[in-house]
């Protein structure tokens, strides 16, 4: 039997597609199957009416905390901050921020959830801005990429700071020992690449990391390294790119050959965001998991795990020290 986690998730069962269709089952099965203590926050008129799906022994046990409004993808965070104090979002980080939780997690709005967790939390130390990043090809599937959009100018400092959070990452979520980074640009040969490219090479060869070098596009479809540092304009075109492709190919394949299953293969592996469930975002004072607008409720139970896990293993003090280390060693 699973032991009880003492963890608190806060959910925003408000987040996503689906809301809380699928985020109150995904709440039941990880409080009753992962044993993972999970708030829920949002309408409690509608997550109720969820209620009447499962028995009320269980549903009556699970908390749910109020809030108004919903910030929607493509809304400006920051005003939506001001204008929707008490929007799902922001109340689940703000219990964080007060201590009433160890972690939150949102499949909506990832401006928001981004927002919402860097205003409330801060930033660590010496950190201007929170990233995101990790696994997003299907062929590689344990190899994280950082950063993935959201911050698209960059100075070489950041992107060594991103590979000291993206070992942490890997050390966590896949169990690697010494894991192996790699620069992405245009060619695998020192020198290739832009101004910020050579510089941040030059970098972390002074680190202590398992710094392979450059890693060029293609080469990661082949698990050759365990984390990948790029820029988070380069890092959203290749995850865009990635998606799109596999969606376009996976389409054709299905009109081509009419095999549902290799069609809905090709789309899992590019598209493996939809999958995952969430990621945490990298350089905070706080746990707070971003995760994917379709998620379904599998999706949101796996989203709830990583928060849970990464909280166990001290995902915010492992940051920091790994950005003190490297800092020593390249200054």
């Amino acid at each position: 039997m699973t032991n009880k986690s003492t963890n608190i998730i806060a959910l925003d069962a408000m987040g996503g597609d689906y809301g809380p269709k699928a985020t109150v089952p995904a709440t039941i099965k990880s409080v009753t199957e992962n044993a993972i203590n999970v708030v829920l926050v949002g309408d409690e008129t509608k997550i109720k009416h969820e209620f009447k799906n499962f028995p009320k022994e269980i549903t009556e046990k699970l908390k749910i905390i109020p809030s108004e409004g919903v910030v929607l993808e493509g809304e400006s965070p920051v005003s939506a901050y001001r204008n929707k104090p008490n929007a799902s979002v922001f109340v689940a980080a703000g219990l964080v921020k007060k201590g009433f939780a160890d972690g939150f997690v949102s499949m909506g709005s990832s401006g928001a959830t981004m927002a919402a967790a860097t205003l409330l939390f801060g930033t660590i130390e010496g950190i201007e801005r929170g990233s995101v990043g990790g696994p997003v090809i299907g062929y590689s599937p344990e190899m994280v990429i950082i950063d993935l959009g959201s911050n698209v100018d960059t100075r070489p400092n950041q992107l060594v700071d991103f590979a000291a959070i993206s070992s942490e990452v890997s050390k966590i979520i896949f169990n690697k020992k010494n894991p192996k980074i790699g620069l992405l640009s245009i060619g695998s040969e020192k020198g290739k690449g832009n101004l910020l490219v050579k510089e941040t090479y030059e970098l972390l060869s002074k680190s202590s990391l398992n710094f392979i070098g450059n890693i060029e596009a293609n080469e990661l479809f082949n698990a050759k390294v365990d984390a990948v540092v790029c820029d988070g304009f380069v890092g959203n075109i290749v995850l865009k790119l990635t998606e799109g492709l596999g969606k376009v190919v996976s389409k054709e394949v299905l009109e081509l050959t009419k095999n549902k299953k290799i069609s809905d293969k090709i789309y899992q592996k590019t598209n493996l965001l939809e999958f995952w469930g969430g990621g945490p975002i990298y350089g905070l004072n706080g746990v707070g998991i971003i995760g994917h607008g379709k998620a379904n409720v599998s999706t949101i139970c796996n989203a709830i795990k990583t928060s849970n896990m990464v909280i166990e293993n001290n995902w915010v003090e492992r940051q920091r020290i790994a950005i003190k280390k490297i800092r020593a060693e390249i200054n």
